[in-house]
C-alpha cells in the first residue's frame, strides 16, 4: 500500500536557542518496518523541501535500524526533498503517519492542508497514525461533520509528565496531553518513557520514542486487516 509519512520542518525549540526537528527514531523505525513489508512510503512536510532531525535524536549509538535508515543515500535525498501537502492526492494513500519531534508542536496544528489530507484519508476508510508529539495534528483536526477526529477515541501521545521531565513545558505552545483531553480524547499511557501504543479501530497513536518499534508493527498489523 501507499503510505504518506509526515515530518516537521520546524527547527527552533521555543526560546531556548536550541534546535529541534523530527525525532529520528520515530521516523526510522516505522519507515523501516513498513518498507520491509513492501509498503511504498512518500515523505511529506508542512512546507515541503528539507527536513532536519532533532540533534538530541542523533545520539543513536549502534542502533542498526537507525543506522541503516539514516545513512542510506536515497533516504537522505528524500529527507532533503519532501513533498508539500498541497501537491499530494489523498486518493493515492491508504494510510497517513505523523512522526514526532518537538518541531511538530509548531507546524502541525494549524496546517489546514494536512488536516484536509488526513480527513479525506480517514473518511474513505484509511488508517491515521501518530507518535509522540505527532498527535499535535489532532488539536484542530475535525471531520466533515465538524466533530474532532479524536473525540471519544482512545489515544496516546507524549505526556504532560514527560514534557515536564524534559523541562520544556514552558517552551512548547501547549501541553499536548492536556490539549487532546480538552477536545474529548480518551488518553491512555504507560509510565514516563516506557513504550505504549494505543489502537482504536483505524486510529493508531504512540506515546514516545521508545514506542517506535511497536508503533510501526501496529500500523503493519492494521494495514493487513484492511486490505
Amino acid at each position: 500500500m501507499k503510505i504518506l509519512m509526515i515530518l516537521t520542518n520546524h527547527t527552533q525549540l521555543g526560546n531556548t536557542g536550541n534546535k529541534t526537528g523530527f525525532f529520528l527514531r520515530e521516523v526510522a523505525y516505522p519507515y523501516s518496518i513498513l518498507n520491509e513489508k513492501g509498503h511504498e512510503i512518500t515523505l511529506c512536510s508542512p512546507k515541503g523541501g528539507k527536513v532536519s532531525a532533532d540533534p538530541l535524536s542523533l545520539d543513536y549509538g549502534e542502533d542498526k535500524t537507525i543506522i541503516k535508515f539514516y545513512e542510506n543515500e536515497k533516504i537522505k535525498e528524500k529527507l532533503n526533498s519532501t513533498n508539500k501537502p498541497e501537491d499530494i492526492n489523498s486518493e493515492d494513500f491508504k494510510c497517513i503517519v505523523f512522526t514526532g519531534g518537538h518541531g511538530t508542536m509548531w507546524d502541525f496544528p494549524e496546517n489546514t492542508a494536512l488536516q484536509q489530507l488526513t480527513r479525506k484519508i480517514y473518511e474513505k476508510g484509511g488508517v491515521v497514525a501518530a507518535i509522540c508529539h505527532g498527535p499535535a495534528i489532532f488539536s484542530n483536526l475535525k471531520l466533515s461533520d465538524n466533530s474532532y477526529l479524536i473525540s471519544g477515541k482512545k489515544i496516546s501521545c507524549f505526556t504532560d509528565e514527560e514534557e515536564k521531565h524534559v523541562k520544556l513545558e514552558n517552551e512548547v505552545p501547549f501541553l499536548l496531553e492536556s490539549k487532546l483531553l480538552s477536545i474529548g480524547a480518551k488518553h491512555n499511557k504507560a509510565d514516563k518513557f516506557q513504550p505504549y501504543v494505543e489502537v482504536d479501530d483505524r486510529l493508531i497513536t504512540a506515546q514516545n520514542p521508545p514506542s517506535s518499534q511497536k508503533f510501526g508493527e501496529a500500523i503493519v498489523d492494521k494495514l493487513n486487516l484492511i486490505k
